[in-house]
């Protein structure tokens, strides 16, 4: 009876243990099909890394070739910089150039405008000059004749004068004494003053018709003549 028990006790250990060899087999098989479709996986993985190298190399050329372009693009800023202030310079220098012919061609185009202005001003001034010298003669030769008149009239009115006088010489005053009206001495009044009137008649006829009343410019200047002795 002990070993029948012993004998079970050792199949059934058996079976657990058939039983954990069989899982463990199962496992094994089920890790074996994850480590071959790893392994493809990895073959897979690999293949397409193979052919990415290429590109991969091929854009690592090219990000160095950017990279030193990069480097040498301050050094190339740098250049075409100064290559800028150079040509900077040398426009500023011409632009001076053009500045200073443009303003000696002003300066020159002023002279030449002055020199005209200045030329016609004396032309002007010349031309003044000889009106002036003109009106001088001609207010000169008016001076004159202005003299020539002063003197004419003046004999003229020392002659008028003269002759007033004498007139009032030849008429008789009359006396006054107790007898004579006052209509008398008025009437008397009134002749002299209507002789006197017609001698200033006479004399004014005598300067408006007379030659020698013309100027010489045109102007009629009095001339008396001596009066008829009444």
């Amino acid at each position: 009876m002990q070993s029948q028990r012993m004998h079970q006790e050792l199949q059934a250990e058996v079976r657990v243990i058939v039983e954990q060899i069989n899982y463990i087999n199962a496992e094994l098989i089920k890790e074996t099909n994850i480590v071959d479709l790893l392994k493809q996986e990895y073959s897979q993985q690999r293949s397409k890394l193979l052919d990415l190298v290429p590109a991969s190399t091929s854009d690592v050329d090219h990000l160095a070739e950017v990279i030193l372009h990069l480097a040498n693009r301050p050094k190339l800023l740098h250049q075409e910089l100064d290559q800028i202030r150079r040509h900077k310079n040398d426009l500023q220098q011409q632009v001076k150039l053009i500045l200073t012919k443009f303003l000696n061609l002003l300066q020159i185009l002023l002279q030449d405008k002055n020199i005209n202005a200045l030329e016609r001003l004396s032309l002007g001034q010349a031309s003044r000059v000889e009106s002036l010298e003109k009106d001088i003669v001609e207010l000169e030769g008016i001076l004159y004749d202005t003299e020539v008149e002063t003197r004419q009239l003046r004999e003229s009115y020392k002659l008028l004068m003269h002759q007033i006088h004498h007139h009032r010489e030849q008429v008789p005053k009359p006396h006054r004494d107790h007898r004579t009206s006052p209509i008398d001495e008025a009437s008397h009044e009134c002749v002299h003053r209507r002789t006197k009137c017609v001698l200033l008649q006479e004399y004014f006829m005598q300067y408006v018709y007379s030659d020698r009343g013309v100027g010489t410019r045109g102007r009629i200047y009095p001339t008396f003549q001596a009066a008829p002795q009444h």
